[in-house]
Protein backbone atom coordinates (compact mmCIF):
# COMPACT_ATOMS: atom_id res chain seq x y z
CA UNK A 1 0.00 0.00 0.00
CA UNK A 2 1.19 3.53 -0.82
CA UNK A 3 3.45 5.25 1.73
CA UNK A 4 1.26 7.29 4.81
CA UNK A 5 -1.96 4.89 4.25
CA UNK A 6 -3.02 2.40 6.88
CA UNK A 7 -6.09 0.54 7.05
CA UNK A 8 -9.00 -0.48 9.68
CA UNK A 9 -10.66 -3.22 9.45
CA UNK A 10 -13.33 -3.29 12.41
CA UNK A 11 -15.07 -6.20 13.85
CA UNK A 12 -17.05 -5.14 16.08
CA UNK A 13 -19.18 -7.59 18.92
CA UNK A 14 -22.20 -8.19 16.88
CA UNK A 15 -19.81 -10.71 14.54
CA UNK A 16 -19.12 -12.74 17.71
CA UNK A 17 -22.71 -14.05 17.15
CA UNK A 18 -21.92 -14.91 13.35
CA UNK A 19 -18.73 -15.51 13.14
CA UNK A 20 -19.53 -17.09 9.69
CA UNK A 21 -19.07 -13.91 8.32
CA UNK A 22 -15.71 -13.12 9.35
CA UNK A 23 -14.23 -17.11 9.29
CA UNK A 24 -16.45 -19.53 6.86
CA UNK A 25 -14.44 -20.20 3.90
CA UNK A 26 -15.10 -18.69 0.04
CA UNK A 27 -13.37 -20.80 -1.98
CA UNK A 28 -10.62 -21.76 0.23
CA UNK A 29 -10.36 -18.27 2.32
CA UNK A 30 -11.84 -16.41 4.94
CA UNK A 31 -13.68 -13.20 4.22
CA UNK A 32 -11.41 -11.55 6.73
CA UNK A 33 -8.61 -13.01 4.99
CA UNK A 34 -10.08 -11.99 1.65
CA UNK A 35 -10.61 -8.12 2.94
CA UNK A 36 -7.55 -7.66 4.81
CA UNK A 37 -4.91 -8.75 2.07
CA UNK A 38 -6.38 -5.94 -0.12
CA UNK A 39 -4.96 -3.53 2.18
CA UNK A 40 -1.43 -3.81 1.80
CA UNK A 41 1.33 -2.46 4.13
CA UNK A 42 -0.17 -1.01 7.10
CA UNK A 43 -2.90 -2.51 8.28
CA UNK A 44 -4.74 -3.64 11.46
CA UNK A 45 -8.20 -5.56 12.44
CA UNK A 46 -9.52 -4.21 15.69
CA UNK A 47 -11.76 -6.62 17.08
CA UNK A 48 -14.35 -7.11 19.74
CA UNK A 49 -12.45 -9.05 22.86
CA UNK A 50 -15.11 -12.69 21.80
CA UNK A 51 -13.34 -12.42 18.12
CA UNK A 52 -9.59 -11.76 19.24
CA UNK A 53 -8.13 -15.42 19.35
CA UNK A 54 -9.45 -16.58 16.46
CA UNK A 55 -8.56 -13.35 14.66
CA UNK A 56 -5.11 -14.28 15.54
CA UNK A 57 -5.06 -17.47 14.32
CA UNK A 58 -6.70 -17.12 11.12
CA UNK A 59 -3.94 -14.34 10.23
CA UNK A 60 -1.22 -16.70 11.22
CA UNK A 61 -2.85 -19.40 9.91
CA UNK A 62 -2.73 -16.99 6.21
CA UNK A 63 0.47 -16.04 6.86
CA UNK A 64 -0.24 -12.22 7.15
CA UNK A 65 2.05 -11.16 9.14
CA UNK A 66 1.66 -7.74 8.38
CA UNK A 67 -1.64 -7.26 9.55
CA UNK A 68 -1.73 -6.47 13.60
CA UNK A 69 -4.38 -7.45 15.46
CA UNK A 70 -5.89 -5.22 18.39
CA UNK A 71 -8.55 -5.72 21.29
CA UNK A 72 -11.39 -3.09 21.45
CA UNK A 73 -12.70 -1.41 24.85
CA UNK A 74 -15.49 -3.49 25.84
CA UNK A 75 -17.62 -4.00 24.47
CA UNK A 76 -17.01 -4.06 21.33
CA UNK A 77 -18.78 -1.03 19.24
CA UNK A 78 -17.96 -0.15 16.29
CA UNK A 79 -16.67 2.82 17.22
CA UNK A 80 -14.43 1.34 19.73
CA UNK A 81 -12.86 -0.50 17.30
CA UNK A 82 -12.09 2.50 14.54
CA UNK A 83 -10.85 4.19 18.14
CA UNK A 84 -8.19 1.21 18.82
CA UNK A 85 -7.46 1.24 15.23
CA UNK A 86 -6.19 4.33 15.38
CA UNK A 87 -4.57 4.14 18.59
CA UNK A 88 -2.71 0.98 17.26
CA UNK A 89 -1.43 2.79 14.25
CA UNK A 90 -0.11 5.87 16.58
CA UNK A 91 0.32 8.76 14.00
CA UNK A 92 2.35 6.45 11.49
CA UNK A 93 -0.29 6.98 8.66
CA UNK A 94 -1.82 10.26 6.95
CA UNK A 95 -4.54 8.84 5.90
CA UNK A 96 -6.51 5.77 6.82
CA UNK A 97 -8.83 3.09 5.11
CA UNK A 98 -11.72 1.43 6.69
CA UNK A 99 -13.03 -1.28 4.97
CA UNK A 100 -15.91 -3.68 5.54
CA UNK A 101 -15.88 -7.53 6.39
CA UNK A 102 -19.09 -7.87 4.29
CA UNK A 103 -17.58 -7.20 1.28
CA UNK A 104 -14.96 -9.70 0.31
CA UNK A 105 -14.63 -9.51 -3.26
CA UNK A 106 -13.78 -5.44 -3.29
CA UNK A 107 -10.77 -5.37 -5.98
CA UNK A 108 -7.83 -3.61 -5.58
CA UNK A 109 -8.83 -0.92 -8.06
CA UNK A 110 -11.44 0.50 -6.24
CA UNK A 111 -8.83 1.01 -3.05
CA UNK A 112 -6.40 2.95 -5.34
CA UNK A 113 -8.86 5.19 -6.37
CA UNK A 114 -9.77 5.87 -3.07
CA UNK A 115 -6.29 6.50 -1.93
CA UNK A 116 -5.90 8.74 -4.96
CA UNK A 117 -8.04 10.70 -4.31
CA UNK A 118 -6.80 11.06 -0.71
CA UNK A 119 -3.29 12.14 -1.58
CA UNK A 120 -4.81 14.80 -3.43
CA UNK A 121 -6.24 16.22 -0.51
CA UNK A 122 -9.62 15.23 0.20
CA UNK A 123 -10.19 14.78 3.72
CA UNK A 124 -13.19 12.36 2.97
CA UNK A 125 -13.40 9.66 0.20
CA UNK A 126 -15.97 7.34 -0.61
CA UNK A 127 -16.88 4.88 -3.43
CA UNK A 128 -20.37 5.05 -5.01
CA UNK A 129 -22.21 2.83 -7.76
CA UNK A 130 -25.35 4.81 -9.09
CA UNK A 131 -28.69 3.15 -8.68
CA UNK A 132 -30.22 1.63 -11.33
CA UNK A 133 -33.30 -0.43 -9.86
CA UNK A 134 -36.92 1.61 -10.18
CA UNK A 135 -36.91 3.17 -6.31
CA UNK A 136 -40.28 3.52 -4.87
CA UNK A 137 -41.56 5.46 -1.75
CA UNK A 138 -44.11 4.09 0.61
CA UNK A 139 -46.56 5.23 3.37
CA UNK A 140 -47.00 3.66 6.88
CA UNK A 141 -49.10 1.61 5.23
CA UNK A 142 -47.09 0.29 3.01
CA UNK A 143 -48.82 1.65 -0.36
CA UNK A 144 -46.38 3.40 -2.87
CA UNK A 145 -46.95 6.95 -3.04
CA UNK A 146 -44.16 7.71 -5.77
CA UNK A 147 -41.10 6.73 -7.69
CA UNK A 148 -37.56 8.39 -6.59
CA UNK A 149 -35.97 10.09 -8.98
CA UNK A 150 -32.96 7.62 -9.19
CA UNK A 151 -30.15 9.89 -11.32
CA UNK A 152 -30.04 11.56 -7.56
CA UNK A 153 -29.34 8.17 -5.89
CA UNK A 154 -25.85 6.33 -4.88
CA UNK A 155 -24.99 3.55 -3.34
CA UNK A 156 -21.96 4.17 -1.29
CA UNK A 157 -19.51 1.15 -0.54
CA UNK A 158 -16.03 0.09 0.82
CA UNK A 159 -13.34 1.00 1.41
CA UNK A 160 -13.37 4.54 2.76
CA UNK A 161 -10.93 6.59 3.03
CA UNK A 162 -10.29 9.46 5.59
CA UNK A 163 -7.01 11.87 6.63
CA UNK A 164 -6.31 10.85 10.16
CA UNK A 165 -7.62 13.99 11.86
CA UNK A 166 -10.75 14.10 10.30
CA UNK A 167 -11.30 10.64 11.51
CA UNK A 168 -10.15 11.49 15.04
CA UNK A 169 -12.57 14.26 14.58
CA UNK A 170 -15.43 12.31 13.62
CA UNK A 171 -15.18 9.85 16.47
CA UNK A 172 -14.56 12.33 19.41
CA UNK A 173 -17.92 14.32 18.25
CA UNK A 174 -19.61 10.76 17.30
CA UNK A 175 -23.58 10.68 17.84
CA UNK A 176 -23.83 6.97 18.07
CA UNK A 177 -21.21 3.91 19.57
CA UNK A 178 -22.58 2.40 16.26
CA UNK A 179 -20.56 5.10 14.29
CA UNK A 180 -22.19 5.40 10.40
CA UNK A 181 -19.09 7.65 9.27
CA UNK A 182 -21.12 9.00 6.43
CA UNK A 183 -24.13 9.69 8.70
CA UNK A 184 -21.30 10.99 10.77
CA UNK A 185 -19.64 13.49 8.42
CA UNK A 186 -22.82 14.71 6.96
CA UNK A 187 -23.88 15.40 10.38
CA UNK A 188 -20.47 17.34 10.89
CA UNK A 189 -21.10 18.92 7.70
CA UNK A 190 -17.40 17.28 6.49
CA UNK A 191 -16.85 17.30 2.75
CA UNK A 192 -17.31 14.26 1.26
CA UNK A 193 -15.05 13.02 -2.30
CA UNK A 194 -17.00 10.85 -4.19
CA UNK A 195 -15.03 8.21 -6.40
CA UNK A 196 -16.34 5.44 -8.63
CA UNK A 197 -17.13 2.10 -7.02
CA UNK A 198 -17.21 -1.30 -8.59
CA UNK A 199 -19.77 -3.97 -8.85
CA UNK A 200 -18.04 -6.57 -6.92
CA UNK A 201 -17.62 -4.30 -3.59
CA UNK A 202 -21.45 -5.31 -3.12
CA UNK A 203 -22.82 -6.80 0.19
CA UNK A 204 -22.73 -10.57 1.25
CA UNK A 205 -24.34 -12.01 4.31
CA UNK A 206 -22.44 -15.04 5.04
CA UNK A 207 -22.79 -17.95 5.38
CA UNK A 208 -26.12 -17.73 3.55
CA UNK A 209 -24.56 -16.29 0.52
CA UNK A 210 -21.26 -18.60 0.56
CA UNK A 211 -22.72 -20.14 -2.62
CA UNK A 212 -23.40 -17.51 -4.92
CA UNK A 213 -20.10 -15.96 -3.67
CA UNK A 214 -17.94 -18.72 -4.89
CA UNK A 215 -19.59 -19.19 -7.81
CA UNK A 216 -19.07 -15.87 -8.70
CA UNK A 217 -15.03 -16.00 -7.60
CA UNK A 218 -15.05 -19.42 -9.88
CA UNK A 219 -17.03 -17.70 -12.79
CA UNK A 220 -14.48 -14.30 -12.36
CA UNK A 221 -11.13 -14.84 -10.97
CA UNK A 222 -8.44 -17.13 -11.83
CA UNK A 223 -5.69 -15.70 -9.13
CA UNK A 224 -7.10 -17.58 -5.66
CA UNK A 225 -6.21 -13.78 -4.07
CA UNK A 226 -8.39 -11.51 -6.27
CA UNK A 227 -8.78 -8.56 -4.06
CA UNK A 228 -5.16 -8.25 -3.68
CA UNK A 229 -2.54 -5.46 -5.42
Amino acid sequence: MAENIAAIVPLQAMYAENTGAVFAPLAGEAPLARVASTMLGAAVVAVAEPLADGVREMIAAQGLSTIGVVVAENPGSRAQCLAAGLRYLNDTSCHVLIHDIRRPLAPAPLRDRVIAALRAGSPVVMPVMSVTDSVKAVDAGGSVTRTLDRSTLRAVQYPRGFAVEELSRLLAGRTSDDFDELDECLHAGTPITLVDGDADAFVVELPRDTAFVEAIIACRYTDPHPAGG
